[in-house]
């Protein structure tokens, strides 16, 4: 404490805060830069008179009238004129459904971009982005700008649950234990006021061009115990400093760089800024009421600033945009007047001004309308009243020509007014598309430049904590067969995780897909189908992470996700049936069932309804006879390959598996040599003598893939005839002549199987007309 009489120097005295806290070295610096940052951002004037303007044009847009005494008669009536049209504005272009398009850089990652379209689908139905995209483009249509922060939240709360009963003497009391709750837990697309958002004032967008912003920052005011409830643990408390903030106090002697904003509680809130770097390089600080909570670097992956900007009417060379309200800024204050005036005119029609002489002793009550009322006067005539002449044409028209004005600087009208009235539904359609050719430019700027952006910091952060498995702890007595075998089979799936001796079931998150289902195909790569009702699939990492440098390319296709109208739509989709129906009618290149199901579709009418139901049960050996010719596709392959197959035939073949083999025996895909000749005679004559054919079978099958397969086709036939008695029909077809004299190789050597590429009769439809499937193992012709 200063001595009587001494002088001090005020720019020695320490502020009271840095008894509490006191930073040092780089702390120290960087909170003296962060406080000057924003305050040099904050006072910049362009900004300053954009946020001094913000009010006004919001006041528009909400209509407010001004507070008048209740003895001012005079009219306060606001036109709702800003409101309506911007309210019109948003409903065009948020009935557009905009959505953007994930598109691979390399042939590879398709199949990734098709798993991160639905991952960026699912994202945004959970975060309710459409509502924070509503709130965006409000902003841009009343303020001029909308700015939207799109990073990684994971909303957090402290929950108390009973524990149990504690005795204290005879009472018993019950006992709490608290846990921490998760409410969301995924990446985030957020709506940002202008007031709380401060930008590099030389930034022309904040991450485009040589223009963009090198810093920003966001401003929240939080409760204390709000506060304190988020910057917990060494995330975000980094430095251990969070139970060092303190409120706004009524003493500004306490504080060294930061100012109590008006408007807020000072003894509960407190102000937090967060700053984002990009140069010199990348960083986020995080300071509360003068006190350094976070710094370090950005936390993102991509290291960008983690906003977007939208505009209404673009400023070149100029970050803030121009919004509807400040269009109709002067047009709203004089319709306003003009509508005040005519309102007081009338007032003063209904209760008049009188003239009355003096003699009379009347006060104003006597002089105030109402029913039956009577008022003594000795000479009527003493009493008159003044008489206003009607409204002039010209007042009429006047504000007329003020909404004209309206109409010309937003390109927004009445379109029941002045326009022809349409007949069809289609007509009304294509009328509004041509009333809505501003609306659009709006949509393609939002397309272009703020959603884009969106979809860049999404992908990214998607990419960066979707990878990121989530770990469950397996629990349950070790010695248990239960547990070991859930020890295995995660161990085999490659799921297991062992952290400290505890075994860990890695997961990642599962998306929802509704009509549609993805898979793995036999390469490993996704692919999509479609399917009715819901399905799931789980994202990890190496179904989505793209393999090329730069991730994906992020645009938007007009007209497939941003139809102009209901209408339209469904006369185009009616259209395209009435000129295609007729080719998929010849079974020509379209499909007449789905074609059918878009038209319904496209009227809001479930296909599934209108489908014809199957009048005759299914053949319960249907569905076996088809897994029999893939799995005889499957065995062709195995042989092709060198690989065994059963010696003598598979198990419960039917006539129609083993066609297939025969098929393929044919095909010039399988060639006989004089070696297999030999051994056709020398397995033929063993099964004739009665001999050991195992021993026979387990010769020659080593010969040649060829015998392989012949043998197991005999083998097949041989049990079909003791089952079916089909063994003449069947034997036929290997055996020369088609006679039923066993399995004997006729003279010369010759089995009467050919094989090259002039075997034209013996291609698959000849042996099993009308049943053939596969692929690239079925016989020529196909």
């Amino acid at each position: 404490m200063a001595k009587k009489g001494e002088v001090t120097n005020p720019a020695t005295k320490v502020p009271k805060i840095r008894q509490e806290y006191e930073p040092k070295g780089v702390e120290a610096d960087v909170l003296k830069f962060v406080y000057r940052r924003y305050g040099e951002i904050r006072d910049d004037p362009e900004r300053s008179k954009i946020v001094a303007n913000i009010d006004r044009w919001r006041r528009n847009w909400e209509a407010l009238r001004a507070e008048r005494d209740p003895d001012d008669w005079q009219s306060n009536y606001f036109i709702p004129l800003t409101t309506s049209i911007i309210e019109q504005l948003i409903a065009e272009m948020i009935d557009q459904n905009p959505r953007p398009i994930i598109l691979p850089r390399s042939s590879d990652d398709k199949p990734k971009a098709t798993v991160m379209r639905h991952i960026f689908d699912y994202s945004w139905e959970v975060a309710d982005s459409d509502m924070e995209l509503y709130d965006v483009i409000k902003d841009a249509l009343t303020e001029g700008t909308g700015i939207a922060q799109e990073y990684y939240f994971k909303d957090r709360r402290i929950i108390r649950r009973p524990s149990g009963w504690e005795k204290n003497g005879k009472e018993r009391k019950l006992t709490y234990e608290n846990s921490d709750e998760v409410d969301y837990d995924d990446v985030y697309l957020e709506s940002v006021r202008n007031n709380d958002f401060f930008i590099d004032p030389d930034a022309r967008d904040v991450n485009r061009g040589p223009y963009r912003a090198k810093d920003c920052f966001r401003r929240y005011i939080l409760d204390i115990d709000d506060f304190r409830t988020f910057f917990v643990g060494g995330a975000w408390d980094q430095l251990g400093n969070a139970k060092l903030v303190k409120p706004g106090a009524g003493d500004t002697d306490y504080w060294e760089y930061y100012r109590p904003p008006q408007g807020i509680d000072q003894g509960r809130q407190v102000e937090v800024l967060w700053y984002w770097g990009r140069k010199p390089e990348d960083a986020l600080i995080v300071v509360a009421n003068d006190v350094v909570i976070r710094m370090g670097p950005n936390p993102y992956n991509h290291k960008q600033l983690p906003f977007a900007r939208a505009v209404d009417v673009r400023r070149t060379h100029n970050f803030y945009g121009k919004g509807e309200s400040e269009l109709l800024d002067s047009i709203q204050e004089e319709l306003n007047t003009y509508r005040r005036q005519l309102m007081d005119r009338a007032h003063l029609d209904i209760d008049k001004m009188a003239f009355v002489s003096r003699n009379e002793t009347l006060d104003e009550r006597d002089l105030i309308a109402r029913p039956h009322g009577m008022v003594p006067v000795e000479d009527p005539t003493s009493i008159r009243f003044a008489e206003y002449g009607d409204v002039p044409r010209s007042v009429e028209m006047l504000q007329d020509h003020l909404q004209a004005d309206a109409v010309k600087v937003t390109g927004v009208e009445d379109r029941n007014q002045g326009l022809p009235t349409p007949s069809t539904a289609t007509e009304a359609a294509i009328l509004k598309e041509s009333t809505l050719k501003r609306v659009k430019m709006k949509l393609r700027f939002l397309e272009k430049g703020f959603l884009v952006d969106v979809g860049r910091l999404r992908v990214a952060n998607i990419i960066q904590f979707y990878s990121q498995p989530r770990l469950e702890r397996i629990i349950g007595p070790e010695n248990s067969d239960k547990y070991r075998s859930q020890i295995e089979r995660l161990s085999l799936e490659n799921k297991l995780v062992i952290d400290q001796g505890q075994f860990y079931r890695r997961s990642y998150r599962q998306l929802r897909l509704q009509d549609k289902m993805l898979f793995l195909d036999e390469t490993g790569s996704v692919q999509e189908k479609p399917v009715k009702g819901i399905s799931f699939f789980e994202a990890t990492p190496d179904t989505f992470i793209p393999a090329a440098r730069g991730g994906f390319d992020i645009r938007f296709e007009a007209g497939s996700t941003m139809p102009v109208s209901k209408p339209l739509m469904q006369a185009k989709i009616t259209e395209m049936f009435d000129r295609l129906a007729p080719v998929a009618a010849q079974n020509v290149g379209y499909d007449i069932v789905k074609l059918g199901d878009a038209v319904l579709e496209a009227n809001d009418l479930d296909p599934e309804d209108f489908h014809l139901e199957d009048q005759e049960p299914q053949d319960p050996l249907q569905g076996r006879n088809q897994k029999l010719v893939q799995l005889a596709s499957q065995e062709n392959e195995m042989v092709s390959r060198g690989e065994a197959i059963p010696p003598l035939g598979t198990p419960g073949s039917s006539p129609i598996h083993t066609e297939i083999h025969i098929a393929y025996l044919k095909s010039p895909k399988v060639e006989f040599t004089q070696t297999d000749m030999q051994a056709a005679q020398q397995f033929s004559q063993a099964v004739q003598g009665g001999g050991d054919v195992t021993a026979v079978i387990s010769q020659v099958t080593r010969q040649s893939p060829a015998i392989q397969l012949l043998v197991h086709i005999m083998g097949e036939m041989m049990v079909q005839q003791a089952r079916l008695g089909m063994h003449e029909q069947q034997m036929g077809r290997v055996t020369p002549g088609g006679g039923g004299g066993g399995m004997r190789p006729p003279a010369g050597g010759e089995t009467g199987i050919t094989s090259g590429q002039g075997n034209m009769g013996n291609e698959m439809r000849a042996v099993m007309p009308n049943r053939m499937q596969g692929g690239a193992d079925v016989a020529r012709g196909f």
